[in-house]
């Protein structure tokens, strides 16, 4: 890995130990750096509480607490959240795991090579065409994947989709979110064979486009 980390508008600078956004540093506490960058490291592997405890802190006890008051702090800096990570994703009943990472001139990699889709997401009563990104399900009114169903909740799930493929997550919901009926709690695949289920509401994911750069000779 590049000593240069790039990750949306944030460069971890790995030989001088900073975070910066832009030609701004942003401040961390040495320990917060430290699970940060362990973090990016280790991406795309999920790291386990007692792990990271352990690499923080060698041969020393510390309550579970202060490795949640770092993540917090890195969230604060990353203007990141739990319900929706960005960059720091949690992993129920387990640990932390890094998203988002780029490469060293700072471009996603699918951006670089000019790689875009559009996908087709459909239920009963409604259907949506979307882009890259995150798009939250939920039964708030302003969410683009809105779903008038009391078995849904506000924000409900997060789906993710890109040129590699598509990703989602529940959101901490109240009735679940499920692919082909099994529980969805971490950032899990989807494709065009699944089905998708929150709530009660059972949804299809399709992939309908994928470009890439047209190259003229």
């Amino acid at each position: 890995m590049s000593e240069r980390v790039h990750f949306g508008e944030f460069v971890l600078d790995r030989r001088t130990r900073a975070l910066m956004r832009g030609v701004d540093p942003v401040a961390l506490s040495p320990k917060a750096y430290q699970l940060l960058e362990t973090l990016v490291v280790s991406r795309p592997t999920a790291l386990s509480k007692v792990d990271l405890q352990n690499r923080l802190w060698p041969d020393t006890f510390v309550v579970e607490k202060n490795l949640a008051n770092l993540v917090s702090e890195i969230r604060r800096a990353l203007d990141d959240t739990a319900s929706t990570p960005r960059f720091i994703r949690t992993v129920p009943r387990f640990g932390y795991a890094f998203l988002g990472l780029e490469d060293e001139a700072g471009n996603d990699a699918e951006a670089r090579h000019g790689h875009t889709a559009r996908y087709l997401v459909s239920w009963p009563g409604g259907r949506v065409s979307l882009d890259d990104g995150e798009h939250i399900v939920g039964r708030d009114p302003d969410l683009a994947l809105f779903i008038d169903s009391p078995t849904v909740s506000r924000r409900h799930a997060v789906l993710r989709t890109s040129a590699r493929g598509a990703t989602i997550e529940d959101l901490h919901s109240k009735n679940g979110t499920f692919i082909n009926e099994l529980p969805c709690t971490a950032p899990t695949p989807v494709g065009d064979a699944d089905v998708i289920r929150v709530g009660s509401v059972g949804m299809r994911l399709r992939a309908i486009h994928a470009f890439g750069s047209t190259v003229t000779a």
